[in-house]
């Protein structure tokens, strides 16, 4: 909840603010790290435009999707984040690593390869093995900033293998997106890109669950692989309540300001009684305003406590 203080002291006004929660955002990232050697425009022309007619700011990311951008991706302030890139089961089926489109170079990144934020990662699909640097779950953990209650949208392989949930899925959650969605196994790109466009769909034009459009995705028989989500809280949730939440928040903040200065242009104090006034962001993402407090003051106004 928002709340926020405004002391009113002889014309002298003090405001206490408490931050914002972290609220769903309405921007929305595709990031095509397949886009060079991969390329599919018709499903990031889909996705764009199911995204933007639900009033989202979509960027589109294929070029230079290398270690660094991906440094900065949790300050980036985007709700829905579509991963359309590799990622890869490690040889001791104990992780998920998420690929770059960084050439692996030995001699870069070291700080982050001595302490297992990045590690090689060997592609084969075009029959020449391809090294590239791919960031960990440890990686994740660690970037600066934090995910607004995000939807992720894993489009390779393994993000959701049975029993390394809290791996590569389990980092994004902890840094604070709601919902990770990803693939049990080996997964075709075209079957891929055909069952997320089938899911965006579902989650915003036919406003179903998350559970239920997850599970209207098809199986990729060439792979037994099955799209799932996690955690599992989150089956019932709606892409059309996050988005809601975030035009409260917008309305909220808009009404917030003008409140403020309203407040501040009219209310005075010339008896030496300074007045606390709180406003709160209700659950209807409304504003509440009351008087919590006067506070004492010696003589001069010199010295000031909060009155229980």
């Amino acid at each position: 909840m928002l709340v926020l203080l405004i002391a009113v002291v002889s014309s002298v006004f003090l405001l206490l603010i408490h931050p914002l929660p972290v609220l769903f955002s309405l921007k929305a990232a595709i990031i095509d790290q397949l886009g060079a050697e991969l390329p599919n425009p018709a499903f990031v022309n889909n996705a764009t435009t199911t995204l933007e007619a639900y009033g989202f700011e979509v960027t589109y990311y294929n070029e230079t999707i290398d270690v660094g951008f991906f440094k900065e991706l949790a300050k980036r302030n985007y709700g829905i984040i579509i991963l359309r890139t590799h990622s890869a089961l490690r040889d001791d089926s104990k992780t998920v690593d998420l690929f770059t489109s960084e050439r692996y170079v030995s001699s870069a990144h070291s700080y982050e390869r001595e302490n297992g934020l990045v590690v090689k990662g060997t592609l084969y699909y075009t029959g020449a093995s391809q090294e590239y640097f791919a960031v960990t779950s440890k990686f994740i953990e660690n970037l600066e900033g934090a995910f607004p209650k995000s939807i992720v949208i894993a489009m390779g392989c393994w993000g959701l293998k049975p029993g390394l949930e809290q791996t590569l899925a389990g980092a994004f959650v902890r840094k604070g997106a709601t919902a990770f969605l990803g693939w049990t196994n080996l997964v075709g790109y075209l079957h891929s890109d055909n069952e997320t466009s089938k899911l965006l769909t579902n989650l915003f034009v036919h406003n179903k669950t998350l559970g239920e459009a997850v599970n209207a995705t098809e199986l990729d028989f060439d792979y037994w692989s099955q799209m799932k989500y996690y955690p599992i809280e989150v089956s019932a949730l709606r892409i059309s309540d996050l988005v809601a939440e975030a035009n409260a928040q917008t309305t909220s903040k808009l009404q917030l300001a003008t409140l403020s200065y309203d407040l501040m242009q009219t209310l005075t104090t010339t008896d030496c009684q300074p007045k606390v006034f709180k406003i709160e962001l209700n659950r209807a993402g409304l504003l509440d305003v009351s008087l919590v407090s006067k506070w004492s003051c010696s003589t001069d106004c010199g010295e000031h406590r909060l009155l229980d």
